[in-house]
């Protein structure tokens, strides 16, 4: 007797090494290759008026990790299977603020490290809040994306309120 209930799922998909392979080295190579691209080499005596000196090894440490963290998140959203409409669109809406929040992120550093605190500040704004919104989308596909996407967001906070009081101090 034959049972027509059963559903085969034939979708093709890399391995789970390779997404996270891709996911975590791709954002990182082009987030450190922008970031890198800004000036930063240069670190904070490049910047005028800072209100307390970062050590250099951290200026040069903070980019990598908040791609890495990037990175880990997509990889966790991408791991999970969507089959409904409603989640394709919030996985269609993940995507537009992973990568928004991504290009703030690289581009942010120029800002910085050319003297411009208004416009650093302005852009760790916009970077805290697109990290805020990417956040509560990773929730609702992964929790594991969710606590990743948590920690990116405190740090931005953080390097939003330095920028904040480096600009109108």
């Amino acid at each position: 007797m034959e049972n027509n209930s059963v559903i085969v799922n034939d979708e093709r998909r890399l391995s789970d090494t390779a997404l996270f392979l891709v996911c975590v080295l791709a954002t990182v190579g082009i987030g450190l290759a922008i970031s890198y691209s800004s000036g930063i080499f240069g670190g904070v005596a490049n910047a005028a008026n800072l209100p307390f000196r970062i050590p250099r090894w951290l200026v040069i440490a903070a980019p990598p990790v908040l791609f890495v963290h990037l990175g880990l998140a997509l990889f966790f959203v991408l791991r999970e299977n969507v089959y409904t409409d409603s989640g394709r669109v919030v996985r269609g809406w993940t995507w537009a603020f992973w990568i928004t929040t991504f290009i703030a992120t690289a581009i942010t550093p120029f800002f910085i490290y050319h003297g411009m605190p208004i416009a650093a500040y302005v852009m760790a704004s916009i970077t805290t809040a697109l990290a805020l919104g990417t956040m509560m989308l990773c929730y609702r596909q992964s929790v594991a994306s969710g606590v990743v996407t948590t920690i990116f967001f405190i740090v931005v906070a953080l390097i939003m309120i330095y920028l904040g009081y480096w600009a109108f101090a």
